[in-house]
């Protein structure tokens, strides 16, 4: 047996392709004009050559054939070789020996408009115009050369040739009716497309085109939105008409309703794309999407759920569940997702922030920290990462960092997301200030808060309830709990705030009425700072059995709540403190008080240890 060479039978291949390359092209006459004739069962060329009857092996076409194709193969070969600039050369040179060969004009002009040299293109383009007048291709291919090289009105001109086709393609299309859109000649570009109506395209593809330039021009121009719609309704009904429930099409038009804001008609086309095939992740992404939209939570988490199942590690489906989960107050499997996010994208950056905001609701601030600290070891300081950190802090009582944090998200957003400071911002960066008793600057920032939003009542409250606790500025304190209470009259904390301010006003019965009509409002969740104010009230009225009674039903709320805290809350403790001192049981009153300072130590905390101290 013979061995043969693998390598010997490549080289033989490569011979004869070359062989056969030569003979297709010396036998090749001009063209791909729609004029051509065909040689009875000879194809109609490789690559675009085609074949016509020989014109003599001395005539000058022959010659220039041989020329032409012998640069043709020579870039050929370069290009395989990894050098295009020597193979640009060569086709060049070949597409200026035999300009018949609209291949290689097509090529040569391509290349150069790649490397931006338009006056190339054009000069090989405008030889095979030469040779081959009733070219389409040629004719489209300058009009894009012409566009390169800022000659608007010489585009004009030959996408105008091509389109005097009985079928224009799509490029001469595109090219003049964006011309005309450029020079805001936009009447004359719906022209274009409105005569492009009226032919006969041969693929959907066409169509397609079509729609997304009746979108492109109508948006340029600010036209109608009604006549746009209709024109590009119109050509996707074409293109469903070359190819019946083609889904490109249906996803197409799909995608227009979804923009035009007729969600019912898209989440229709989009369930008919997933019958067709329920395989189209995509498309149930943007179905989720579109429920999410119109409310129908339901109907999105089972789209979600749906590519879940065919793709466990989605990691936007999965953050998106999260989200749905969040607003359905369902924290812990919220918060699942967001971490499995994580897990399977460290870099997935806004799912730190989503799991940051739910640990924040769960009133887990040390997880919320971590959480916090993670996503900035990676990505650059911004807005949401130093407010949900400075509310951390706030939550645990550390209102300095607070602060801190606070006004570095400040700073963030008045360089770059201003949008970002809302009455809710300045209303927690107040409530810092106020926590931290620095009660001037709190009360210019909860002003400030009130000014972005006026019937922002939250902050009213607040403000006014400050005064009112540390008994000062208290006709200031009246202004704001009144015009709280108006604009919310049945909120158990306004209530709460016009009780206390009558009784720092010394109208101790008035105070009683109001602090007992927060109370009801709050039967059902009892609240255990009324139930500690109405025992003050009491005290000041003489009735200090019922008084006690309070302070002790305050003073047991107070207890639930420490039961439920998965970690010491100093704020809490020193609410407990109070209560029992109220009480008279000032050993327990100083006990609470000294771990509340051991987790976050405060001036006035030490001055109430100190008084214990000395009764003791």
């Amino acid at each position: 047996m013979v061995r043969v060479n693998p390598q010997t039978m490549r080289r033989g291949s490569q011979t004869r392709l070359f062989i056969g390359l030569t003979l297709l092209w010396l036998s090749t006459g001009c063209t791909t004009s729609p004029l051509a004739k065909q040689r009875p069962g000879i194809p109609s060329g490789i690559h675009g050559l085609n074949i016509e009857e020989d014109t003599g092996s001395e005539s000058p076409e022959f010659l220039n054939r041989v020329e032409g194709l012998t640069h043709y193969l020579t870039s050929r070969s370069l290009e395989f070789r990894g050098k295009p600039t020597d193979s640009l050369k060569h086709l060049e040179a070949a597409a200026k020996a035999d300009p018949s060969q609209e291949t290689v004009i097509v090529q040569a002009a391509r290349r150069f408009l790649q490397k931006k040299k338009a006056d190339k293109a054009i000069e090989v383009l405008r030889l095979g115009q030469a040779a081959n007048p009733e070219s389409v291709t040629t004719h489209e291919w300058l009009g894009l050369a012409y566009q390169q090289a800022n000659q608007p009105d010489e585009a004009v001109a030959a996408f105008k040739t091509a389109l005097a086709s009985p079928h224009p393609t799509l490029i001469s299309i595109r090219g003049l009716a964006k011309l005309h859109a450029a020079a805001k000649r936009f009447d004359d570009a719906f022209k274009v497309l409105d005569t492009a109506l009226t032919k006969n395209g041969r693929k959907p593809e066409f169509w397609l085109g079509i729609a997304d330039l009746y979108r492109d021009t109508g948006l340029a121009a600010r036209a109608k939105m009604d006549k746009i719609k209709a024109d590009i309704i119109t050509s996707l009904d074409k293109a469903n008409a070359l190819n019946p429930e083609n889904p490109l099409t249906i996803h197409r038009l799909a995608d227009y309703y979804k923009i035009w804001g007729e969600n019912e008609k898209a989440i229709a086309l989009f369930i008919q794309l997933i019958e067709l095939n329920p395989g189209l992740l995509n498309v149930r992404e943007q179905l989720a999407d579109l429920y999410l939209r119109a409310d129908k939570t339901q109907d999105a988490t089972k789209q979600l759920e749906a590519i879940l199942r065919e793709r466990p590690t989605n990691e936007r489906a999965l953050f998106v569940l999260g989200g749905i989960k969040r607003d359905l107050d369902k924290l812990d499997e919220a918060a699942a997702h967001f971490e499995t996010v994580l897990k399977i994208n460290p870099r997935f950056e806004p799912a730190y922030y989503e799991l940051a905001g739910v640990r924040l609701f769960q009133n887990k601030p040390r997880e919320t920290l971590v959480t916090l600290r993670k996503a900035g070891e990676q990505f650059k300081p911004n807005f949401i990462n130093k407010f949900y950190t400075g509310l951390a802090h706030s939550s645990l009582h550390q209102y300095p960092k607070a602060i801190e944090n606070l006004l570095e998200a400040e700073q963030l957003a008045q360089a770059n997301e201003q949008n970002r400071l809302t009455h809710f911002f300045y209303f927690q960066l107040g409530a810092a200030y106020e926590r931290n008793r620095q009660y001037e600057t709190a009360n210019t920032v909860l002003k400030k808060a009130i000014e972005i939003s006026p019937e922002y009542h939250n902050a009213m409250n607040y403000l006014g309830y400050m005064w009112a606790d540390i008994n000062r500025n208290l006709d200031e304190a009246a202004k704001y709990i009144i015009k709280a209470n108006e604009l919310a009259p049945e909120n158990a904390a306004y209530v709460d705030s016009l009780g206390w301010l009558h009784y720092r006003q010394g109208k101790h019965k008035e105070a009683l009425a109001e602090l007992q009509r927060a109370a009801e409002l709050m039967k059902d969740e009892p609240d255990s700072t009324i139930h500690e104010h109405i025992g003050d009230t009491l005290q000041q009225l003489g009735q200090e059995n019922k008084a006690g009674t309070e302070w002790k039903t305050s003073l047991g709320l107070l207890l639930e709540q420490e039961k439920k805290m998965t970690t010491p809350d100093a704020y809490l403790l020193e609410q407990i403190g109070n209560v029992l001192n109220k009480l008279g049981r000032t050993d327990k009153a100083r006990a609470a008080w000294q771990r509340s300072y051991e987790i976050t130590p405060t001036e006035p905390l030490l001055q109430k240890l100190h008084s214990v101290k000395k009764e003791g």
